[in-house]
């Protein structure tokens, strides 16, 4: 039989669309993705990758290893943000918030919380958001253009 989970779940809650049982298989899986996080940050410690002075006499291989090492770094703060949002949503459970919406505090259905238990926004809100990211990320449609007569421009030097 599995152990008995003690899940701090206020009496008085201002979500009250989930159930303490649906609360509870949030709270394990928040669990579970919270010590999987914390076991690959011990096991991805950049210091595994860095080449004493004498075997860095190579360029290829400090360039390698300075590559590698920048995407340890980048995977292990991406992993220090989620286990802050983990944490974040342990005191939303705890606090009686936690499957409310952040911008218009509806409920987060529980569906969606199962897929990504870390959720602060609804599915209404969460498309808002990206639909407003994506249009103010103004990329150049010229950009392309230009690479494409410079490379026909070179070629067309180069063969004269």
């Amino acid at each position: 039989m599995a152990n008995k989970i003690d899940i701090p779940i206020p009496e008085k809650r201002e979500n009250k669309h989930l159930k303490k049982a649906q609360l509870k298989i949030l709270w394990e899986a928040l669990t579970e993705m919270k010590d999987k996080i914390e076991l690959n940050l011990l096991e991805s410690n950049p210091q595994n990758y860095c080449l004493d002075q004498n075997e860095l006499s190579d360029p290829l291989d400090e360039a390698s290893i300075n590559s590698e090492t920048q995407k340890i770094l980048r995977f292990r703060n991406r992993d220090i943000f989620l286990l802050k949002k983990i944490s974040k949503s342990f005191d939303k459970i705890k606090d009686g918030t936690y499957g409310l919406c952040d911008e218009c505090y509806n409920p987060i259905s529980f569906e969606r919380l199962r897929a990504r238990p870390v959720a602060e926004l609804c599915i209404s809100c969460k498309e808002e958001s990206e639909l407003t990211e994506n249009q103010s990320k103004k990329i150049s449609k010229s950009m392309g253009r230009e690479l494409a007569t410079s490379a026909k421009s070179a070629i067309h030097i180069a063969a004269n």
